[in-house]
């Protein structure tokens, strides 16, 4: 009550007291005793509370207080006014601004490229084919939530999901130490011991889709309240619920019916998900897979790049290369898409590095009537792509990486 004037109190308990419509002129524009409404309405309309007549039709709030449509009205928008106080919930942006807590990958130009990082209380999907990076930017990711807030990390703890196998102990344990003295310097890395990192990471292994739904339901919810979880990882998502499995002739379901009810599940554990996202303010990533897409022809039977889906030769030395056009979706389809908050594509190929080549053919001194000369095969290197396809906070870009022994880092462009 403590949103409405000591006027607008005062009708309010008239009304309820079944009194006459009040003239609010006279009445002094201040703070009133909070319990004003409340008493009156203990001896009306069998409320013991204003907001008790909400609960009535507006039609019966009429006849029982005696007002007429105007004055209910008012009477009405008061009541709602006092019980659901909006205006103590409003904040201005440059509040919310600080708000804004980020889990850092360890590199400033892919934080750049993601709109800041992996933010805390949002959904984020890792997207790619097979030997992407996918699993190991998330590792990446485990270590850095973990880092003190003096070393840019946010001293929290991870839950990380394996659908796929066994959780890889080694390439966190080998990942750890090169990451710290890259990101925090030499003095803090040999303060740590890498093994530690394994400490504050909790890894559940599910071989079923029964399996990880009970863990969504009883298990997550738990260490979300107990610890001080800031980052979890389901790798992957789309395991157990890209496929349906079962056999019509055992009596299971058929089909149609799986992908409906997988649609189902899908929009209840994301509902799930973002309220514990608020909630524990903890980032989820979710790893998911990539389906072909058969619609449509590249136009070119023989270029076994397009066939792949993959970017030619050609089109490598330009400056953004997209996933988008490659014939390539991500699984789950667009129940799950609309679910997330943000979605980042990695993708690789075998490709040129333009700057090797150049170095190269300058050596070679070659005269500029001689036919170009075929990039040689230790020119050729794996290269890869991390794109922030869509995000409520950052713009679609694209960020050329590298992976190495630390983890993930940003090819500038003098390397390329």
């Amino acid at each position: 009550m403590s949103t409405l004037t000591e006027e607008q109190q005062v009708l309010i308990a008239k009304c309820l007291a079944k009194g006459r419509f009040c003239s609010l002129q006279r009445v002094p524009s201040k703070r009133a005793n909070q319990s004003i409404c409340g008493l009156a309405a203990n001896n009306v309309v069998g409320c013991e509370e204003p907001h008790q007549c909400l609960l009535m039709p507006y039609s019966e709030f009429l006849r029982s207080t005696g007002l007429n449509e105007e004055q209910g009205q008012l009477v009405w928008t008061l009541i709602c006014r006092s019980t659901y106080p909006w205006q103590q919930h409003c904040r201005r942006a440059t509040e919310l601004k600080d708000d804004d807590v980020w889990i850092s990958t360890g590199d400033a130009e892919i934080d750049q490229c993601l709109g800041g990082g992996i933010r805390l209380g949002s959904m984020v999907e890792v997207v790619g084919e097979s030997a992407a990076g996918k699993t190991q930017l998330c590792i990446q990711l485990a270590i850095s939530a973990q880092l003190p807030e003096a070393h840019g990390g946010l001293n929290g703890d991870v839950i990380y999901i394996s659908t796929e196998g066994p959780f890889p102990v080694s390439r966190l344990v080998s990942m750890a130490s090169p990451f710290v003295h890259r990101v925090c310097g030499e003095e803090y890395a040999n303060s740590v011991d890498p093994a530690d990192f394994m400490h504050r990471i909790q890894v559940a292994e599910f071989e079923s889709m029964e399996t990880m739904f009970h863990a969504f339901d009883y298990k997550v919810p738990s260490l979300l309240s107990a610890g001080n979880v800031r980052l979890m990882i389901v790798d992957s998502i789309a395991a157990h619920l890209r496929f349906n499995t079962s056999d019509d002739n055992t009596g299971q379901s058929s089909p149609i019916a799986f992908y409906k009810e997988r649609s189902d599940s899908l929009v209840a554990m994301g509902a799930k998900f973002k309220r514990w996202a608020n909630e524990y303010n903890c980032a989820f990533v979710f790893i998911n897979q990539v389906t072909d897409l058969f619609a449509g022809d590249s136009g070119n039977g023989n270029d076994n790049d397009a066939s792949l889906g993959l970017p030619s030769i050609a089109d490598i030395d330009a400056e953004f290369t997209t996933m988008v056009t490659s014939k390539k979706a991500p699984a789950l389809g667009a129940v799950w898409s609309n679910i997330i908050d943000t979605r980042i594509m990695m993708y690789q190929r075998r490709g040129l590095v333009q700057s090797e080549f150049r170095r190269a053919s300058d050596v070679q001194g070659e005269a500029a009537d001689q036919a170009p000369v075929e990039p040689p095969s230790h020119l050729l290197r794996t290269r890869r792509w991390i794109e922030n396809v869509f995000s409520p906070w950052a713009l679609n870009t694209q960020c050329e990486v590298v992976l190495d022994e630390s983890g993930f880092q940003h090819v500038s462009k003098a390397d390329i």
